[in-house]
């Protein structure tokens, strides 16, 4: 099948790749299905490219390449609805923000994306409670970017 991008231009993936969102990402709910692509073979960084709006694209991690301490716990509704049989068949992400203009990378740990990595059934999990943050910067503590958050809200 062939798509077009607005990063890559027109390339070709197999529909057997095409990750199915039910709920699509939040605030692009209109948008269902996305495909992982590496620019490069092995990166850290991963693109989640829309199948059906060529210029709808996320990057993302796995976040426990930079945040070995990093949990998802799933609701058994969530489990149910992305149909995993095995934890080993979850596979998180997490989105990347990349500021320019401050030198900064951040990543949502808040909202992390679950795949089911036999399925290619995913949904963006909003977690409940405040140990993460939406804009966590890549290389420092999750806690960390909490307590510098809070800082800069009280100034």
């Amino acid at each position: 099948m062939r798509i077009q991008t607005t990063r890559f231009g027109t390339i070709d993936i197999r529909e057997s790749s095409i990750v199915e969102m039910p709920d699509g990402m939040l605030g692009f709910e209109a948008y269902k299905r996305y495909v992982l692509l590496e620019e490069e073979q092995g990166s850290l960084f991963k693109w989640f490219q829309c199948v059906d709006e060529p210029s709808l694209a996320f990057i993302l991690i796995n976040p426990m390449e930079f945040f070995p301490d990093y949990e998802v716990e799933l609701t058994d509704k969530q489990v149910e609805r992305l149909g995993l049989e095995s934890a080993e068949d979850a596979v998180t992400f997490t989105t990347v923000t990349v500021d320019r203009a401050r030198g900064r990378i951040t990543t949502n740990l808040a909202g992390p994306l679950v795949i089911n990595a036999r399925t290619l059934r995913a949904m963006q999990i909003v977690l409940s409670g405040d140990r993460y943050s939406t804009s966590c910067l890549i290389g420092e503590s999750p806690t960390a970017a909490k307590d510098t958050a809070r800082t800069a809200a009280a100034a």
